[in-house]
């Protein structure tokens, strides 16, 4: 969907619509549909917005059909019609006022500099030619009955152009053209105005040259029709089912807050499923991970929309603020739902099923048991074989101890989900009974969250106080007897897993805490509905200069990185050849130095080539032969279809190409179909294409505005080749003084696809001096989120180890060498925004992974698999991080500073190892360059290395602090401390994976004999 829809919201039903009523044949034959077609055609909400959508589409179609109207609006009636599908009022007021603003705002912007560029050119024209020409046409038409009309052919055959001012007008059409790709690449949210100037400008500087004299309301038939839209939406948008953002955004809330709902439910089938039932691929697990990207892309939705709350009047018992304030612990139930989703995974992990036989089966299956733990050392082996026999020993494997977890978690569970209903429920009584008097049933609703809230309040305190001591209970056995000394064998990795689940789902609870205390504290500060103002315009800038989630869908743009460097390596990076500028000559040759650099990246060689295709492309329309030709055949659509078929990178292209080469084969069927069913073989029936446009209208207005986003590209050029050809066709026939008719029917469509051929031809051409490759971005954008990912990780392994300092707040380092100090991290903000950031670069990248399929396969396969399994490394590993920031928050200063000698995870030795290879397998992505056999491949091996050389050192000096740590097991902050420990161990063993995966992706030096005598060296120093 473009960026308007994203932001408002309402383009998609939800689960709490009341559906509507169908009989049993139409619930069989919707379910065979797509799922977005389906779902919406049962949601009366959504039926609304298609409604009102597909009224203003027939609107614009029947304006243009009275002679009157037609007349008024001019030649370009159509672009009416064609602007209600590329930007349909599916949207509040507020923000469809927005998105129109910026088109009218590029149409002016495009008009401005095309004016501009025909003072220009006429003040350079050669005055001299321009009357010896004008002298011969007067000559010419002495005597006739039309003279105009002789002049007019004059004209468009070219007779006045001038070489001196059609380069003026060349050189105006290529500024223009660079400024609007240059916003298109930096500011996507502005696409559409970018097109659209592009449009005016286009139109303008085509026609502007054959003109002998000042013409400077050549686009007047376009802003008439843009603004015969505009006042069409507004309409619409007010009078047929008006949605203010405020109830658009609470809507939003709910359906989040049901996303919510689902993953805490789902939890119960997690702690009874099998293990196998939870393998990455499997339903169960396909259905956590797309639970959790729904949730996801509902908080994107909902950070999009924010901006906008306070810019509307509302009338309704919450203002903007109210509604807005519920974000921030909306983001954080969703952070800590997000970790405790991922316990599925610790289920299906090969080391849980290595514990566990399937009934069907004798072992692993061979994809699992070839997978993480298939390079293990000697030693690895060794430690994970006797660590299984312990635990087979006092029957305490993971799947022994899943009832004790369910048990101990339930009443917890329940208390939590009936808080999130209770919240949907007073959410909706708030947001759907904004009109009638009484707040009777908003006071039901939050009497029941308040006794809801309660319960969840006694049953988190009931937790910590009994109900987790059965976590532990299984383990009462072993743990007696290593007391006593009966036993060294303590196995607690399943206890630790336990605590996990254990403390993401309290951390989750106390987030739902906050949550609902939140919307208590508002509905009962905010009884009464009110009529409440605008509060201003902030925040719109940076909303522009923000480059995610962008209206770059509509034309299949893509979004690059919001960061593409990161800002740490900004902070400290150096550059190695010169030091910073210190005076005006040095700053003037580095800014030079800057503007090179630039000129070699996507974004300005994306401008560069979008400049070259557009005065190619333009040439054949101001030079003197082919000038009419040009006009004649409407050559300025292939311009701009040339013009929006570019994209950054060959991978979206191509996709691209595909995308609209379709629908512009559809949409000209459906086209010649309502042309010549309302109209036969006649100039055209008002009555009949407008009869027939309703009905062709309809299933087009749908798929516009509930189609995936994917689809969009296509979707687009099926409008607008419907649009072209039922338009043109209209016009042509009923509009008289146009001169030289492109046709009706078959004469359009025809003319229209080859006009398409041509701009992809061109556009394709271009693209390939020299191609962009998507898929290197795609390299080079994993390489950027793992290097975030190491940034996230020192941050937070600081924070745990400067357990002195203030938990929020880290001081940082002084400015030195003229090079920028370490900005103050504050937490948990500025961490939680960097952890939402990176998942959606992760989310972005699958995406992005997708459609680099399209480049082809040219030079050999290109290894998508391997990409896609180091997303999903990657986004374990941010997994793990959120664990351990979770997990950090929770512990007291004490235990932290008393856990550090004794934290394995945390020897620097360790920590180091970490850091470094974070950064080979980053270099290593961003350079191509392969890695070496000698690196450690598991990260695990160098912990128990560390972890063997620690304890010897301990066994000389005796303390007691190990039996100390090991009686806090029953602790409740301990429960925490477990979690952070095993956090770090999961994103570790998910680095190991990134760093397997990039060794197949860019090679990997050998050092012979290298594994031999590690197997050799590690057997001679094997466990005693």
């Amino acid at each position: 969907m473009s960026a308007q829809e994203k932001q408002n919201g309402t383009t998609a039903s939800s689960a709490t619509d009341p559906p509507r009523p169908a009989s049993s044949s139409q619930n069989g034959l919707w379910d065979k549909l797509p799922p977005w077609a389906s779902k919406n055609l049962r949601s009366w909400k959504s039926w609304k917005l298609l409604l009102r959508c597909w009224l203003a589409s027939w609107v614009c179609l029947v304006i243009i059909l009275p002679n009157k109207s037609l007349q008024t609006l001019g030649n370009t009636a159509f672009f009416s019609l064609l602007l209600s599908i590329m930007v349909p009022p599916n949207m509040p007021f507020q923000i469809f006022l927005f998105v129109i603003t910026t088109i009218v705002l590029g149409v002016a912007l495009g008009w401005a500099l095309a004016c501009a560029g025909m003072a220009a050119a006429l003040a350079a024209r050669d005055q001299t030619l321009l009357k010896q020409t004008l002298q011969k046409e007067a000559q010419s038409a002495a005597g006739l009955a039309n003279p105009d009309a002789l002049f007019q052919n004059a004209i468009f055959n070219g007779d006045f152009l001038d070489t001196r001012s059609t380069v003026v007008f060349g050189v105006f059409l290529g500024f223009g053209c660079f400024l609007f790709a240059i916003i298109r690449a930096y500011a996507p949210k502005l696409t559409i105005m970018s097109v659209f100037g592009t449009i005016a400008i286009d139109i303008f500087c085509s026609f502007g040259p054959l003109f002998p004299f000042a013409q400077y309301t050549l686009l007047n038939s376009l802003l008439v029709s843009v603004a015969c839209y505009v006042a069409i939406g507004l309409v619409f948008i007010i009078f047929v089912f008006p949605e203010s953002l405020n109830h658009s955004y609470l809507h939003s809330s709910v359906e989040l807050v049901e996303k919510f709902k689902g993953i805490l439910v789902m939890q119960d089938e997690v702690l009874r499923a099998d293990p196998h039932d939870a393998v990455t691929g499997s339903p169960l697990a396909t259905r956590a991970s797309m639970a959790r990207a729904g949730m996801l892309q509902q908080l994107q939705q909902l950070v999009a929309q924010k901006q906008f709350l306070n810019l509307e009047f509302s009338w309704g018992r919450w203002n903007g603020d109210d509604v807005k304030d519920m974000l921030e612990p909306m983001q954080i139930v969703a952070i800590r739902l997000g970790a405790l989703n991922g316990f599925v995974k610790v289920l299906g992990h090969p080391l849980s099923l290595a514990d566990h036989k399937h009934e069907e089966t004798d072992s692993v299956s061979e994809s699992t048991a070839s997978g993480p733990i298939s390079d293990d050392t000697f030693l690895l082996r060794q430690f994970r074989e006797r660590n299984l026999a312990a635990e087979t020993e006092y029957r305490v494997r993971l799947m022994d101890v899943l009832p004790s977890i369910r048990e101990a978690t339930a009443e917890l569970r329940e208390a939590g989900v009936a808080v999130l209903s209770s919240l949907q429920g007073l959410i909706t009584a708030v947001n759907t009974n904004r009109y009638k008097r009484g707040s009777t049933l908003q006071d039901e609703r939050l009497a029941e969250l308040d006794k809801a809230l309660a319960t969840l309040r006694a049953a988190i305190e009931d937790f910590k106080t009994d109900r987790r001591l059965a976590l532990i209970r299984p383990y009462e056995t072993m743990l007696e007897k290593a007391e006593s000394g009966g036993t060294s064998k303590v196995p607690l990795r399943s206890l630790y897993l336990s605590y996990v689940f254990a403390a993401n789902l309290s951390t989750a609870c106390n987030g739902i805490v906050t949550l609902a205390e939140l919307v208590s504290e508002t509905a009962a500060k905010r009884p009464r509905a009110r009529l409440w103002a605008p509060k201003g315009i902030r925040a719109i800038g940076k909303l522009l200069r923000s480059r995610q989630g962008a209206g770059e869908d509509t034309v299949g743009e893509d979004t690059p990185p919001e960061d593409a460097v990161q800002t740490e390596e900004k902070v400290y990076k150096r550059d190695p050849d010169s030091r910073p500028p210190t005076n005006v000559l040095q700053r003037f040759a580095n800014t030079l130095h800057m503007l090179y650099k630039w000129g070699k990246t996507p974004e300005a060689l994306f401008a560069f080539r979008y400049v070259v295709v557009t005065i190619a492309l333009w040439i054949p329309s101001v030079v003197k032969s082919s000038a009419h030709f040009a006009y004649a055949q409407r050559s300025v659509w292939a311009l701009i279809m040339a013009q929006t078929t570019m994209n950054i990178y060959a991978s979206d292209q191509v996709f691209n190409y595909a995308m609209r080469l379709a629908g512009t084969f559809t949409g000209a069927v459906l086209g010649m179909l309502c042309w010549y069913i309302g109209s036969g073989h006649g100039t055209g029936n008002p009555y009949g294409l407008a009869a027939i446009g309703a009905v062709f209208l309809l299933p087009l207005i749908f798929v516009r505005i509930f189609s995936p986003p994917q689809f969009l590209p296509g979707v687009a050029m099926t409008g607008a080749t419907f649009t072209l050809v039922v338009g043109y066709s209209w016009i042509d026939g009923n509009l008289p003084g146009i001169f030289q008719n492109v046709g009706i029917g078959w004469e359009v469509t025809w003319r229209r696809w080859v006009l398409v051929m041509i701009g992809c031809a061109a556009s394709f051409i271009l693209m390939m001096l020299p191609p962009k490759s998507g898929r290197k971005a795609v390299r080079l954008r994993n390489a950027s989120v793992i290097s975030n990912l190491s940034y996230l990780y020192s941050h937070l392994t600081s924070l745990w180890l400067n357990a002195e300092e203030p938990f929020e707040r880290i001081k940082g380092a002084k400015e030195r060498d003229g090079y920028a100090a370490e900005r103050r991290f504050t937490w948990p903000a500025e961490l939680r925004a960097k952890f939402v950031a990176i998942a959606e670069q992760i989310q972005d990248l699958r995406v992005r992974t997708a459609t680099s399929k399209w480049e082809g396969s040219i030079r050999g396969a290109w290894p998508s698999d391997d990409y896609n399994k180091l997303l999903e490394a990657e986004n374990d590993m941010l997994s793990g991080l959120i664990l351990l920031g979770g997990a950090l928050a929770n512990l007291e200063p004490d235990l932290r500073r008393s856990t550090l000698p004794h934290t394995h995870v945390l020897n620097p030795h360790f920590i180091s190892d970490i850091m470094s290879m974070f950064f080979l397998v980053s270099q290593s992505l961003r350079t191509g360059e392969p890695l070496h056999q000698a690196q450690y491949k598991n990260l695990a091996d160098r912990l128990h290395y560390h972890r063997g050389n620690a304890a010897a050192a301990a066994a000389s000096n005796p303390s007691g602090a190990e039996t100390r740590l090991r009686q806090s097991l029953t602790s409740y902050e301990y429960m925490f401390y477990a979690t952070a420990v095993v956090a770090v161990l999961q994103m570790v063993q998910a680095l190991h994976e990134a760093r397997t995966v990039v060794a197949d992706l860019c090679g990997e030096v050998p050092l012979e004999g290298f594994e031999r005598w590690r197997e050799e060296y590690d057997r001679a120093h094997a466990l005693a």
